[in-house]
């Protein structure tokens, strides 16, 4: 099981599409309370870190620093945490998610000295980034992120960028990956279509295949870079792969069996997009990981209700199972539908793939 750590909900930026408000509140968060409050979990945090790794068997755990904005907390206070589990004897791989604009020195050395390995929001080049994620006050973030990078690289931290998809920077996707090829980052993208909140911007699901498919084609026949896009790998391993299936949480039967998050008042949800929403609330890590896990049950009639509902003889559906929980209730209130935002784009990727590999000899029918 991997374990999320939700740091704080707050965040230093305003991008327009925030699904957690940050979009809407021109206030910069209060870095005391937050450094106060996170002081104040620190025993919480250890303790679910310690049941995480026992709950894996002492195998290697997967642990990721999430937000808001997660560096917002200072740097030696995950230090402290991070040098715990070493101490511990724990070996736990750790990633932090970030939108990369608050990066100093020291924060890169702590990352470094963890082997922490850092996925950084970018979404184009500067003109296309710079349209929707800005700081409170509305000025760019790009250049920042871009020299914060390079600090990084220099001190040896591996860097990745997510890209989410608008209809801003759909018609670049190929600039943009030369841009993460120069800086040799491997990326994940999301798209990001319309839904009730009112935080979303405008995207075609057909323009939106197209152009993946696109960057599949340029992805896959350069030669002279090798970096990886995760969906598009996810997507051949499955079909190449021991296993018919693709490894991903928003494409997983059921991912509250592989993702647990925990906020700083030491409340448990399925994953960081439920944190704060106590509905979606299973448990406190006071009452133990392993026993409040079996109160997470949220999902556990999904997999059926779609099978013979909205996806009924889907011809991707050992592939997707419906895509993302989340995404479902945002548009429908209701986590036992899919994730119709994906549908027409998802098939046509995924045929487009086969297709390339069948082509390639890779799989048979």
């Amino acid at each position: 099981m991997t374990g999320l750590i939700c740091c704080t909900l707050d965040c230093n930026l305003a991008c327009s599409y925030c699904y957690e408000g940050n979009g809407k509140n021109c206030k910069y968060p209060d870095k005391i309370k937050i450094n106060r409050n996170f002081k104040e979990a620190k025993a919480r945090l250890i303790d679910y870190l310690d049941q995480l790794y026992n709950y894996n068997q002492c195998s290697l755990t997967r642990v990721i620093w999430h937000g808001g904005e997660p560096t917002l907390v200072d740097c030696e206070l995950l230090d402290e945490i991070m040098q715990d589990q070493k101490d511990k004897g724990h070996n736990i791989e750790w990633g932090i998610q970030s939108n990369g604009t608050l990066i100093t020195e020291e924060y890169a050395s702590v990352l470094s000295k963890h082997g922490v390995m850092i996925g950084v929001s970018i979404d184009g080049l500067r003109d296309q980034h710079n349209k929707y994620r800005v700081f409170k006050n509305g000025n760019p973030t790009f250049d920042i992120i871009m020299r914060n990078i390079d600090l990084l690289q220099s001190k040896g931290v591996t860097c990745g960028g997510l890209i989410t998809i608008t209809d801003n920077n759909i018609d670049h996707l190929i600039e943009i990956y030369d841009l993460f090829a120069e800086k040799n980052m491997n990326f994940n993208f999301n798209a990001l279509f319309p839904n009730d909140n009112g935080t979303t911007v405008e995207l075609n699901a057909l323009k939106f295949a197209d152009k993946i498919c696109d960057l599949f084609d340029y992805w896959i026949n350069d030669q002279q870079h090798r970096i990886t896009i995760s969906p598009f790998m996810q997507i051949i391993e499955a079909f190449v792969g021991s296993q018919f299936r693709v490894p991903a949480c928003h494409w997983a039967k059921d991912c509250s069996k592989s993702f647990s998050a925990i906020d700083t008042n030491g409340d448990l949800y399925p994953c960081e997009h439920w944190v704060g929403n106590k509905s979606f609330r299973f448990g406190n890590i006071a009452n133990g990981l392993e026993s409040e896990l079996l109160n997470c049950t949220y999902f556990c009639d999904r997999h059926e209700c779609l099978k013979n509902g909205d996806c009924k003889d889907c011809e991707i559906w050992e592939l997707c199972y419906g895509g993302c929980p989340w995404n479902a209730y945002e548009l429908f209130g209701d986590i036992n539908r899919k994730d119709s935002s994906i549908c027409l784009g998802r098939k046509a990727i995924i045929g487009h793939i086969r297709q390339t590999l069948k082509k390639n000899g890779k799989i048979k029918e």
